[in-house]
């Protein structure tokens, strides 16, 4: 672990690592954030139950700040099966933009509230001590198959409690993403969650869990049942 001071330098500078997860796919634009429907919120509320579960409060002692923060499940896999161009794949679209802060942003009304809310974050990053609420914003992108973004996946060290999302990966590029950060996850300070989001994700299901990982399923929106087996 760190020393404080260098601790508390790392967290500040630390940013969004646009390397390895970028906010929008590409060839899509990066859409200003919008007030979710009802429904979207209702599809969602077991993704938001994945992510948390485990997470812990991440705080650690206040006298102990080189202690690692509290984290029960640092790392995850869950599925969404979705279609191209369908309303499930905008239910993860809003769902990362409450996750990440987006809509807390758009309520604020105005610059100067916009400003105050990113500096309470930062401020809430830096306060080892202090437990995590579910509405501090969390770091949410989208993972590239390319060889650049997997090779920054690789040393991906997460500044906050991170949800990626992969979008139609292959198989065998998406096993080697996965289990790669699996086995960097023991050190990470906060919970990494992988959303795995295909059409039919069966069967890298069942090579995720041949390969030794639990992988949740989040196919049903309206109950929780899945992903408390």
């Amino acid at each position: 672990m760190q020393p404080p001071a260098r601790r508390l330098l790392a967290t500040l500078r630390a940013r969004f690592d646009g390397a390895a997860l970028r906010v929008a796919l590409p060839g899509q634009p990066c859409q200003a954030a919008r007030a979710p429907t009802a429904t979207q919120a209702a599809q969602w509320a077991p993704l938001q139950a994945w992510c948390f579960l485990g997470a812990g409060d991440g705080s650690s002692p206040l006298l102990q700040p080189t202690r690692a923060p509290r984290v029960e499940q640092r790392f995850s896999v869950a599925v969404w099966p979705a279609a191209a161009n369908s309303a499930r794949r905008d239910v993860i679209e809003a769902f990362s933009r409450h996750l990440d802060g987006s809509h807390q942003l758009l309520a604020a009304g105005g610059a100067w509230a916009a400003l105050l809310l990113r500096l309470r974050v930062k401020a809430g990053d830096v306060a080892w001590w202090r437990r995590r609420r579910p509405s501090d914003p969390w770091d949410c992108g989208y993972a590239l198959n390319e060889p650049a973004a997997r090779a920054a996946l690789a040393r991906f060290e997460p500044r906050r409690a991170t949800l990626v999302v992969a979008v139609d990966w292959s198989e065998d590029a998406l096993l080697d993403a996965i289990t790669g950060m699996a086995r960097s996850s023991p050190r990470f300070l906060h919970p990494v969650r992988w959303l795995v989001v295909q059409p039919d994700p069966s069967d890298i299901t069942e090579r995720l869990r041949s390969a030794g990982l639990r992988v949740e399923s989040c196919d049903n929106p309206t109950s929780t049942h899945d992903m408390n087996r």
